[in-house]
């Protein structure tokens, strides 16, 4: 079933049904609605591929993840969700597309095909070139996180910095004179991830200020290293 066909059966010509399916132009309503009679009755959908090529956009918006090897924490999996419910109030499709190591030829292809409209990234680097990548393209973008000099770019993040100040003076206020932050894994913290560098330094900058000892531990996104963690510190740092 094609458009044609729509047309000859409504009584009206090819491109007035473009018109009433892209609304590109004004149809009157009556024309409309005899349109999409006759689309409900044939049960009509038009091809994505023919409409994204009329339309000069493809309805859909890239996901960016952290590498499909790496399992995704729950704080992750709830970012994928707010994502693809959005997307879907607005009439969008969401493609989903692992980046990093061998995945990073997946990403240049969704960039570099433009294969979406719009780019959502998660897990931001302070120096992140699929940041550079995609200000280079001129794709529309929006970052979870930001890079260290973010620019005139979009993104949402948590101020993760004034967050753990506030928890360490907090524990000064009560009194205790050694505090220990628990940060993301070794091999996060190493490749300069955003959150987990602006958590060291808000960590640091506030236990000096209160003259507390302060200690950095890292950690894997697990329970089971998270309770070998905890034991570690009690072991090694009782106080």
């Amino acid at each position: 079933m094609n458009i044609g066909e729509i047309a000859r059966r409504a009584g009206v010509a090819r491109s007035t049904v473009s018109y009433a399916l892209s609304g590109k132009r004004p149809v009157a309503e009556a024309t409309a609605k005899r349109i999409n009679d006759v689309i409900s009755e044939l049960g009509y959908r038009p091809n994505a591929s023919a409409r994204a090529l009329a339309e000069g956009r493809t309805r859909t918006l890239g996901l960016v993840i952290p590498p499909a090897g790496a399992r995704l924490t729950g704080v992750q999996l709830g970012f994928v969700a707010g994502v693809v419910e959005a997307a879907a109030a607005h009439d969008l499709d969401v493609l989903v597309s692992p980046s990093g190591g061998r995945h990073d030829r997946s990403f240049e292809r969704i960039v570099a095909g433009r294969r979406v409209d719009g780019v959502v990234l998660m897990e931001i680097l302070l120096d992140d070139p699929r940041v550079a990548r995609l200000e280079d393209s001129g794709l529309p973008f929006v970052t979870i996180g930001h890079v260290q000099d973010p620019g005139a770019s979009w993104w949402v993040d948590v101020d993760y910095a004034a967050l753990i100040r506030r928890c360490v003076h907090h524990l000064a206020d009560l009194g205790h004179e050694e505090v220990v932050l628990v940060n993301r894994s070794a091999e996060l913290v190493a490749s300069g991830y955003g959150p987990a560098a602006r958590s060291t330094a808000g960590f640091l900058e506030a236990a000096g200020e209160r003259g507390v000892r302060a200690h950095v531990v890292t950690c894997p996104d697990e329970p089971g290293a998270g309770f070998a963690c905890f034991e570690d510190i009690r072991t090694r740092l009782p106080g």
